[in-house]
Parts: structure tokens; sequence; C-alpha cells
């Protein structure tokens, strides 16, 4: 019987289908995202999902964990998108949540965008981590594929003076078309051109010519230039790129960015976002990285960065060369914030706890959240009990005692111990 166990999850990576007018596609947990991407291409649709690790990540664990990624202003996050699904609780009993239990759902998957009957329960196993039940099956909403792509890459001198008002005017601007919003700062974009870009693409010249975009002086950590990604996606070419052509001379004329780079076809478009999936990678070859997935109010998203940087700098002498690199999505207030130690691999421990006090400390003083995208696993749920209040620790607790008397999904994840 555990064999056969093992031999179906094994199998969970088949693609049911996509129903063609509501637009709703149903798969096993265990289809790679990338897959997911092609097959809703190949049928007109856009996938809503979009993140570095498409390559090998796998839908489950995506919705599992609630996963993000730069799509996010634009779709919502997949408790937006996600339709229904099939879990398997605790104690082997499976559950239909607004989708089909028939294999054979290709055209019809049994699922409607609206249902109104009950408690919504698929919300409690999103970002669950499966510490609720175990996601074997899941319906996710695709929107009509675009025909319209545009992007650029914008240098800008100040986060205060000249990001937020590009943001504000992406926004007013691009309206409805307006899909990603991506930041890098200095420190990330030079650790790229180090250590070499993601895939096969000629996007290492565009990279040179944004390092290379005179600015101020660089010396100090709020000087330094932040490169700004934006991408719409609309129904339009030639109305879009007329929308998008008036945002960026606004901005030239109004001062607030130093220097821009439209790309000209999908090609270059698809160098850009090399350059801005090429981040997470890069930064980690330079040295050991201390991660962190921080939400933080969108006007002091750099001001987590600086706190960092200007604390650690202060203590150079205890805990040696250290430098912050920061990357996200904009749009959402979403802020990777990396601490590297360059040439040292190693991580240090007592270095870890330290960077950790600061980086949670600042971002709990702005009212942000220790995890924007990223779940909690062990590595930051003991954290838990410290932001959230008790009666609301305690519904928690309930809920997963509820599902799982016995402790045996995922045990010492998510809940403190």
């Amino acid at each position: 019987m555990q064999d056969e166990v093992i031999l179906s999850l094994e199998r969970m990576n088949t693609i049911h289908g996509i129903d063609k007018m509501s637009g709703i596609l149903t798969c096993d947990a265990g289809v790679v995202l990338e897959n997911l991407h092609s097959y809703a291409k190949s049928h007109n649709f856009l996938f809503p999902l979009d993140i570095g690790s498409k390559g090998t990540c796998q839908i489950g664990g995506n919705v599992s964990t609630n996963a993000g990624g730069q799509y996010f202003f634009r779709f919502g996050s997949l408790h937006a998108t996600v339709m229904g699904m099939e879990v398997c609780l605790a104690d082997g009993r499976i559950l239909h949540l607004n989708i089909s239990d028939d294999d054979d759902n290709a055209k019809r998957c049994g699922t409607n965008r609206k249902d109104n009957t009950g408690y919504d329960l698929k919300h409690l196993f999103i970002g669950g981590e499966g510490t609720l039940g175990i996601i074997t099956k899941v319906a996710i909403a695709c929107p009509v594929l675009p025909t319209s792509r545009n992007a650029m890459l914008l240098v800008c001198n100040s986060y205060e003076n000249d990001v937020l008002e590009l943001l504000q005017c992406a926004k007013n601007n691009l309206g409805e078309i307006l899909s990603a919003v991506e930041l890098m700062d200095y420190n990330t974009l030079e650790c790229v051109q180090k250590h070499g870009l993601v895939g096969d693409c000629s996007a290492s010249q565009l990279l040179k010519d944004l390092l290379d975009t005179p600015t101020q002086e660089q010396s100090s950590s709020t000087n330094s230039p932040l490169f700004i990604l934006v991408e719409t996606q609309g129904s339009h070419l030639e109305n879009d790129t007329t929308t998008m052509d008036s945002f960026i001379t606004q901005l030239f004329d109004n001062g607030t960015v130093q220097n821009g780079f439209v790309a000209q076809d999908n090609k270059q478009i698809l160098e850009m976002w090399s350059i801005r999936e090429s981040c997470n990678p890069c930064v980690s070859a330079e040295g050991c990285c201390y991660k962190f997935d921080v939400s933080i109010p969108v006007d002091e998203y750099m001001d987590v960065a600086y706190d960092v940087k200007s604390k650690l700098q202060q203590e150079e002498s205890s805990v040696g060369d250290v430098r912050v690199c920061v990357w996200g999505h904009l749009a959402d207030g979403n802020a990777h914030i990396n601490v590297v130690t360059p040439g040292r691999h190693t991580k240090d421990i007592n270095l870890a706890k330290r960077i950790e006090t600061i980086v949670y400390g600042s971002v709990v003083s702005r009212k942000g959240s220790i995890s924007a995208e990223h779940g909690l696993g062990q590595a930051k749920n003991e954290y838990l009990g410290q932001i959230k209040e008790k009666n609301t620790m305690d519904v928690m607790k309930q809920i997963r005692y509820t599902f799982d008397p016995h402790g045996i999904m995922n045990p010492n994840k998510y809940l403190p111990r």
C-alpha cells in the first residue's frame, strides 16, 4: 500500500486541461510552473504566477506557500486566482473544494468562478505550508494572453524624490496595462555584472550601459542609483506603445530619471527580465547571503536596507565586510533584502542573528511584515508569536489542531513549536 501511495505521488504531474470559456486551468500539484506557462500560452492564456524559480518549482508548493512573484500587482495573490483545489487531510480524507473529482475534466473542470456556498476552505490551505493538508490538484483562473507587451529599464538618483514619483506616474499614466514595477539597487547589479547573467542572451551590454550611467556620488548608500524595470501588458500594441512613450517623456521632462532604455522587441524585453532574474543567483555567488523577504510601506521601501547598512557599518570591526543588496516587487512593497559577506561563504550564526534582529526590528517598527511571499517554514515561525496578538495565535493553533490533532503534517513548521 505504501508503495502504491508513493507511485501515485510520483505521477501527480498531469495538466488536466483549460476551460476555454472560463480560462480556468486544472492540473496536479506536481506540475512544474514553467510547463503551466507553456501550456496556458499554447491555448492563448497567460498563467498569472511568474517567479524566478519557475523552471524547477511545482504549483502545489507555490500554492501551499502562497508564492507572489512579479505579477502580484496586476493579478493579485493566489488567494485571488486559485478557484478550487483537491486536498488530502491528515486522516486520509480527500476534500474537493470547488473542483471536480473526475479524472476527465479537460472540457469541464467542475470549478465555478463564483461559489458562495459555505466556508471557503481552500483559503486555509493557500499559504498553509502543508500543515493542514496536502494539496494534490489545483484550478487556477488564467487571463487571456496579452497581445501587446512593452518594457523599459530606468535609472533614478534617489528613492524619495525620483522612484516614488516614477511609481505614482506609472500608476496614473499606465493604468490598467501596468503589469510590473521591479526595483534593483546598484550593489545588486554590480553582482550581476560580476557573476554573469542567467540564460544565454545579449543583455550584458544593456547591463553595462545601465551601470555606466553618470550619476551622483555612489559612496553613500542613499545616493547610489536605483534601477526600475517597468512592464505593461495590454491588447492594443499601437495605443500601449504611445502610452509608454508619453510616460517616459514625462519622466525625462521632470528630471525623474537619469537614463532609460526602452525595449524595441520581445527579445529585448526578455533581456531586461534576464537581468532582473539574475539578481538572486548572482548575489548568492558573491558570498554567504543572509536573505530576507519582507513587506514594507512603499514610501519607506529602502529605509530598512539603509538601517541595516548603517548599523552594520558601525559594527564593522566585529562583523567584518558586509554588503547590502536590495531588489524586489516595488509596486506591492515586497523587498528582498540580502546581506552578503563578500568572499566568505560560510554562515556565521552570530552574525545571522544580529542581522535578523536589525532587519525584523526595522520592518516591524514600520508596521511591515517579516514574510511577504516566501512563507514562514522553520526559519521565521518562532517570530510569529512576537508579531501576532495572542487571540490570533490561539485561533491559528486551534485550526491546526482541528485538521491535524497528532501533529504529523509538516511538523515543527509554520507555527511556533
